[in-house]
C-alpha cells in the first residue's frame, strides 16, 4: 500500500492550496454550527448537530482513506481502502441531504489530491458527479449494500463516459478497437474492486454494529 498524505499536502500549491484552504474553512463551519446547536434544548437541532459532526468525521475519514492506495492505474484512476464506505455509511444514515452533501464536499477535496482536466465536461464527470454519486444509499435507508452497489454503479458510468469521450486515445494505445469498452473495462477494474471491497467490508459485524449505533443514537 502506499500512503502518501502528508507528502501530498506538502507539495500543495496554486488551485490545490486553494482548495484545501476552501475545506479547512468548511470544516471550520461543520464545528462551529455544531458547537451552536449543542446548546439547543429540542429534538430537531440536536439531529442536526450530529449529522453536522458524523458527516465532518466521514468526509475527513474518507478524505484520509483515499490516500491509502492499494494499486494505481498509468493513466489514473486507483483501488484505495475502502474511501467510499464512510460517505456511504453516513449517507444511509441520516438521508439524501446530508448525504449528497457529503459527496458533494468529497468530490471537491478529491481536486486537492490533483486533478487531471481536459474539458469542463470532463471535470465535472470524473469529479464532481462520480464522486456525489457517494450520497446514492441515502436513497436506500436500510440497505447499505444495494446502496453501495447502485452509487459505483453510477460512478462507474460517468467515469466510463469520461473516457470513451475524453481519452479515446488510450483505447487505441492499449490495442482496443472500441473506447466505450476500453473506457468500461478500465474504470471498471477500479471502481468495480473498490465497490465489492466496500461490500464485504460492510457485511463484517463490527462495522454492521457501527452504522447501527449510527442510526439508533
Amino acid at each position: 500500500m502506499e500512503f502518501v498524505l502528508f507528502d501530498k499536502l506538502a507539495g500543495l500549491e496554486g488551485i490545490e492550496l486553494v482548495m484545501l484552504l476552501l475545506a479547512v474553512v468548511l470544516t471550520a463551519i461543520l464545528l462551529f454550527a455544531a458547537l451552536r446547536y449543542r446548546r439547543a434544548d429540542h429534538a430537531a437541532p440536536r439531529s442536526r448537530t450530529r449529522a453536522l459532526v458524523y458527516g465532518a468525521l466521514c468526509v475527513a475519514l474518507s478524505f484520509v482513506l483515499s490516500y491509502v492506495k492499494l494499486f494505481s492505474l498509468p493513466m489514473g484512476g486507483s483501488l484505495t481502502l475502502c474511501s467510499m464506505l464512510p460517505i456511504a455509511a453516513y449517507a444511509c444514515v441520516f438521508g439524501p441531504a446530508y448525504g449528497f452533501a457529503a459527496g458533494f464536499a468529497y468530490s471537491l477535496l478529491q481536486v486537492i489530491q490533483g486533478a487531471w482536466v481536459v474539458h469542463w465536461a470532463q471535470f465535472l464527470l470524473d469529479y464532481i458527479f462520480a464522486f456525489t454519486c457517494y450520497g446514492i444509499p441515502s436513497l436506500f435507508p436500510k440497505k447499505l449494500v444495494k446502496g453501495i452497489t447502485v452509487a459505483g454503479l453510477a460512478r462507474l458510468l460517468f467515469s466510463t463516459l469520461s473516457g470513451a469521450i475524453f481519452f479515446a486515445e488510450g483505447a487505441a494505445e492499449a490495442g482496443w478497437s472500441n473506447a466505450w469498452l476500453y473506457s468500461l473495462a478500465y474504470n471498471g477494474s477500479t471502481i468495480g474492486a473498490e465497490v465489492v471491497l466496500c461490500i464485504v467490508v460492510a457485511l463484517i459485524p463490527a462495522v454492521k454494529r457501527i452504522v447501527s449505533s449510527m442510526k439508533s443514537e
